[in-house]
């Protein structure tokens, strides 16, 4: 039976939640976090220097409200100001002499959008070296270092625009229904996306989008963590590609081709802007799901940065006469004489003025502690008691050729991490509060986004820094 929710359960948790653990997380912050530390120079000068006269309160006492607003889930800025206004642990800790109001926030976001970016890339810098000591430290165990794994998706920011209101929508495909009895609920709905405008009224920024399923109007993001589940870059996209490039109609067929065509023109830009502002990083592998399964996209990160590309093949780029003969749809050789049977993959080598290749065995070849081969097939392919050997070339082509084979346990390891950046993208959108933002203006949801990665970021720093590692995923875990 569900209990009623009475007034006092109400005031309880009321006393519990806010009164009692808030203020705990607070001395934790208080005792680990600096935020002067980590703020950049040059944003302290973008400051001071915005207006004639001194202001009311510092950057670090703004940027910890904010930073608040995302550890404290909450959701709106109308919301924080009533929580500073009647908190004296918050005004407190956040050194404010007075509670700005609602325009001032908005006016902060728009102004120093780009210097909440350079925070949260900063933070990014100071977290890495956390990151590779507990990556060094399975690396034994797991074989490989999580922490030079990387993870990319993509992910929408819903605005608060009417075309975002379930009822432009469902208006749309009710007026379709009526004028097309003879059609399908499918049909229906895809005359209704055709239909739908392709971007928002106030802000053609803000586009119609294809995510987790429904369609919604929303700026376009990419997310990137390590197989740590610690954020290493996050990127706006104001590249936007031109779908026509790409496309044989002036309109793709379907929002799922969208989707696809956009998510696979991110990821060489986002590496781009990534390596710009963090050089020195090393990346040992990178893991996408299939929207990002583009040619040059494995080229460029294999090619240009030296990163193992492990991207899920999108069957709608898959054409039946997938590779040449004797190579599967996975880009695994198969045996001669039973394409049914892949070869198993021998290790890669490169030698002297040679091109890295990867060497595949036999199936039925077994290799011996001493290094020798013994084919055990009874209906040899070669005159060789090793069995059948051949190399592929990833230069010749990288999708179909990867320098880590596909379906091997190598590859499979890699591509297993890739659930931990949508459980990244999760804590973004629900504990951190970017899921519920109640703005259109570009510049204010971009703020927010990158405070949001801060937020994150923060809780990493702290985890580490009071000695709670297995705590570094969230703030509440911390604060119980």
């Amino acid at each position: 039976m569900i209990k009623q929710l009475n007034f006092s359960d109400f005031i309880d948790d009321f006393h519990k939640f806010i009164v009692v653990q808030k203020p705990q997380l607070l001395e934790l912050l208080d005792q680990y976090i600096n935020i002067s530390d980590l703020i950049p120079v040059n944003w302290y000068f973008h400051y001071n220097k915005a207006t004639g006269r001194p202001h009311d309160n510092s950057l670090d006492s703004i940027v910890s409200t904010l930073l608040l607003q995302k550890l404290l889930s909450i959701p709106t800025i109308d919301l924080l100001i009533t929580f500073l206004s009647f908190s004296k642990e918050l005004r407190d800790f956040c050194g404010l002499n007075t509670v700005p109001d609602a325009s001032f926030y908005s006016r902060f976001k728009q102004d120093y959008c780009d210097d909440i970016e350079a925070f949260f890339h900063k933070l990014v810098d100071i977290t890495e070296p956390i990151c590779q000591e507990i990556g060094q430290a399975l690396e034994k165990e797991l074989g490989i270092n999580p922490a030079e794994v990387y993870i990319m998706d993509t992910t929408g920011i819903e605005c608060y625009v009417k075309e975002n209101n379930p009822k432009f929508f469902n208006a749309l495909v009710k007026k379709l229904q009526y004028f097309n009895k003879d059609k399908s609920k499918e049909d229906i709905y895809k005359m209704a996306y055709n239909q739908m405008p392709k971007t928002a009224s106030v802000d053609h920024n803000i586009k119609l989008q294809y995510i987790n399923g429904t369609f919604c109007y929303a700026h376009k993001t990419i997310v990137v963590s390590n197989a740590l589940g610690i954020l290493r870059h996050m990127d706006f996209c104001d590249y936007q590609p031109d779908f026509n490039d790409y496309t044989d109609s002036s309109e793709p067929a379907s929002p799922e081709e969208v989707k696809l065509t956009w998510d696979g023109k991110l990821l060489i830009p986002a590496t781009e802007n990534f390596f710009e502002r963090h050089r020195d990083f090393n990346i040992y592998a990178m893991t996408a799901d299939s929207g990002f399964d583009d040619v040059p996209n494995y080229k460029y990160l294999f090619e240009n940065h030296g990163i193992l590309p492990v991207i899920a093949l999108n069957p709608r780029n898959t054409r039946k006469n997938f590779g040449k003969p004797g190579i599967n749809e996975d880009g695994i050789p198969t045996c001669p004489k039973d394409p049914s049977l892949p070869m198993k993959w021998d290790g890669s080598c490169k030698g002297k003025n040679r091109s890295f290749r990867n060497k595949f065995i036999c199936p039925k070849t077994e290799k011996l502690p001493g290094g020798k081969y013994v084919c055990s097939c009874e209906d040899k392919c070669t005159t060789s008691d090793c069995g059948r050997m051949f190399y592929t070339y990833p230069k010749d082509n990288y999708r179909v050729h990867t320098p880590i084979p596909r379906d091997t346990e190598q590859w499979n390891q890699i591509a297993d991490f890739r659930h931990i950046i949508e459980q990244v993208i999760s804590r973004l959108k629900l504990p951190l509060q970017l899921g519920n933002l109640q703005a259109r203006d570009r510049k204010t949801i971009k703020a927010d986004f990158f405070m949001a990665g801060a937020a994150h970021l923060i809780t990493v720093l702290l985890a580490y820094r009071m000695g709670a590692i297995d705590k570094i995923r969230s703030v509440k875990s911390i604060a119980a």
